[in-house]
């Protein structure tokens, strides 16, 4: 076993033993409708699916429903233009808003830059319309949460042109959403400062590297799970999925312990056993996000499922969990204190994969809406009847022709080809979605599972 890992953790626990950590209380209450609003960025639907994960595992009782408001392309001003029909419609209690990478308006910078006057114009009108969306979804909603918008990369070393000065007009867009948070009093994210930390220190070693991806606007996994990381800090999310800590007797465990219920604790012949049932699961990492671990602390401020078990003797033990093998610690480990969290062959942990499951296909099913969405809001409002879907078609046929020559010919093809292939099946989908946030929140619920610790000879 690698025990200087384990008691790097260890002595990290160690630091928090006089710290009164907060007790396990969920920004969204159960029952919360949730409407995260933005570009392709949110579209995408990966740092918010994440953070649908964490609240599953970790509040398996606090059912709440998150919906992807993002639209592809979009700006502030298609905010206020589909405010109603595509935000408001879903009678949110809560709105997080991220948006700027499409209001900075790209083109305008790189190699052949336009005039400091037409970039203040764009930055204006991203002023007034954040304000003007922000005011209206206070007023309507209350509860909103602004994101500062990730980051465009321009120092990555790579071949996608670089439009030198989009992240300054970025890092401006962030400013105006501080100060919209201090305006109408709403919580506010910061992913510019933690993006463009880990792309310094990275590039560092590599010029190539980069945290957004190849296109320099779109997050990849890892950067998308960075963003959820940033919001769990900027929100104050709670650290312990539990705290089992194991003391001579059941009576003293229960006390010391958190978040968990242990029963039937036993001792004898260098075994001690103990049932426990905790209130949370840990939180899965999806493999292709798994690279952002290594650049925060994720697992130790947001994922700790910590085992501490006091008073053994010294020597070497195996951890079995319902009769697996789990892993093999020291007694000095275990007495500081190990987390179980980064044990993906636990119980627990298994379990908490079928939570991430069930979110990715909510996800998936959901993406399928969006892309509905996309189409008919920036495609087809010229369009006034669209129940015909073969005239549709042909009006999307036209539409089509006008766009050879700007560039995303085949990204528009490929969408309208979906349209006309998935709105017909639009009604079956939305049924879809209920029954699969549902499914969340039945795999999610806590098992009782039997430790067993046991000396090894």
């Amino acid at each position: 076993m690698k025990f200087k890992l384990i008691l790097a953790f260890a002595l990290f626990i160690q630091t928090l033993d006089g710290f009164t950590q907060n007790v396990n209380k969920p920004l969204f209450p159960s029952g919360s409708k949730v409407c995260f609003v933005g570009n392709s960025i949110t579209n995408n639907g990966e740092y918010y699916n994440d953070l649908w994960m964490y609240y599953a595992t970790r509040f398996p009782n606090t059912q709440i429903r998150f919906y992807n408001c993002g639209i592809s392309g979009d700006v502030a001003g298609g905010i206020l233009k589909r405010m109603d029909r595509d935000i408001l419609s879903h009678q949110p209690t809560h709105v997080v808003m991220m948006i700027g990478m499409n209001d900075v308006k790209r083109d305008l910078y790189g190699k052949n830059q336009a005039s400091n006057t037409l970039k203040e114009k764009a930055l204006a009108e991203y002023n007034d319309n954040t304000d003007a969306a922000v005011g209206i979804l206070k007023k309507r909603v209350g509860n909103v949460i602004l994101l500062q918008p990730s980051i465009y990369d321009q120092t990555a070393v790579i071949e996608t042109e670089n439009l030198y000065g989009v992240n300054d007009a970025l890092q401006r867009c962030a400013r105006q959403m501080r100060v919209l948070s201090e305006k109408y009093h709403t919580g506010l994210v910061d992913f510019q400062t933690i993006l463009l930390r880990i792309n310094k220190e990275e590039q560092l070693k590599d010029p190539a590297f980069t945290i957004i991806g190849k296109d320099r606007v779109h997050p990849l996994s890892a950067g998308h799970f960075v963003m959820t990381y940033q919001f769990l800090k900027d929100t104050k999310a709670p650290q312990y999925v539990s705290k089992l800590v194991i003391e001579n007797s059941l009576a003293a465990s229960q006390k010391n312990s958190f978040n968990a219920e242990i029963k039937k604790q036993s001792s004898k012949n260098n075994r001690l056993t103990f049932e426990c049932i905790e209130k949370s699961l840990p939180c899965p990492v999806k493999e292709s996000a798994k690279k952002a671990l290594s650049w925060i602390p994720f697992n130790e401020e947001f994922n700790t499922e910590l085992l501490q078990v006091k008073h053994l003797t010294p020597g070497s033990y195996n951890l079995f969990i319902d009769d697996a093998l789990i892993a093999t610690f020291s007694a000095e480990a275990l007495s500081t204190g190990i987390n179980l969290a980064v044990y993906q062959n636990t119980p627990q942990y298994q379990q908490a994969m079928k939570v991430m499951d069930a979110c990715l296909k909510y996800r998936d099913t959901e993406a399928v809406i969006r892309n509905l969405r996309f189409v008919e809001f920036t495609q087809l409002s010229g369009l006034k009847d669209q129940s015909d879907l073969n005239v549709v078609e042909q009006y999307l046929v036209k539409r089509l022709e006008t766009l050879k020559d700007g560039g995303h010919y085949e990204y528009y093809q490929k969408q309208f080809k979906n349209y006309i292939l998935k709105k017909g099946a639009e009604a079956e989908t939305l049924k879809k979605l209920p029954l699969l946030a549902a499914t969340i929140y039945q795999v999610n619920q806590p098992k009782p599972h039997l430790f067993k610790i046991e000396k090894q000879p």
